[in-house]
């Protein structure tokens, strides 16, 4: 949802007219925000990280391991090892990974991600029940100073800040069928992943676009 800062009334209104004096904000005094709830557990991107994640690590051992037997000794032996119980045990990466992610994931329980975009960037919060368990579980400490009161009069612990400069976005990736868009700072890694309600996504496209024309 837009929301607008009249200067002139110092007050911060939806839409970009000023609820007290009616006047129309500036482009450079608007910004999109919005808010998505996520349970970490339930989300495909995540599963799909920690697979292949734990994918590479047992083909990088198993390379590993048959390579340097490879070059220590003949081929008997590297077929040898091949029937040994040591293939097995690295493939068991995968299975035991996903087990110990899946507990990870259960422990963090549900939170609430806040988007920004405002002329000088994307911003996004991720917040959720103060608890050392669920803080734990995101391999982070459970600092009290992060435990921030909200305006309904609720403590919800901030656990992850992100942002991101126009001026430092590389490219831009529009999903409108799953309601996303990735910035990338640097091209194909590790994107800002911008989920959207499906009636915000038009919006929020277009606010990005308007600050990163040919990206």
């Amino acid at each position: 949802m837009i929301y607008s800062y009249c200067k002139r009334c110092k007050l911060e209104s939806p839409g970009d007219v000023c609820r007290s004096c009616g006047k129309r904000a500036t482009a450079n005094a608007q910004r999109d925000v919005w808010s998505i709830a996520s349970v970490p557990l339930a989300d495909g991107r995540t599963w799909k990280g920690v697979f292949y994640t734990l994918l590479t690590v047992a083909a990088l051992l198993l390379a590993v391991v048959f390579g340097l037997e490879s070059l220590t000794s003949d081929g008997g032996k590297v077929a040898q090892l091949w029937n040994s119980a040591v293939p097995r045990m690295i493939i068991l990466i995968l299975p035991m990974g996903m087990l110990v992610a899946f507990l990870f994931l259960l422990a963090q329980g549900r939170e609430v991600i806040v988007y920004v975009l405002d002329p000088q960037g994307a911003h996004l919060q991720t917040w959720h029940q103060p608890s050392r368990i669920k803080s734990w579980a995101r391999l982070q400490s459970a600092d009290p100073r992060q435990n921030i009161p909200q305006q309904d009069g609720s403590v919800m612990h901030l656990s992850q800040e992100r942002h991101m400069i126009w001026n430092d976005v590389q490219s831009v990736r529009y999903k409108p069928r799953n309601a996303a868009i990735l910035i990338y700072h640097t091209p194909y890694l590790a994107p800002m992943v911008l989920k959207l309600p499906p009636d915000e996504y038009e919006m929020a496209a277009a606010y990005v676009g308007k600050y990163c024309k040919g990206k």
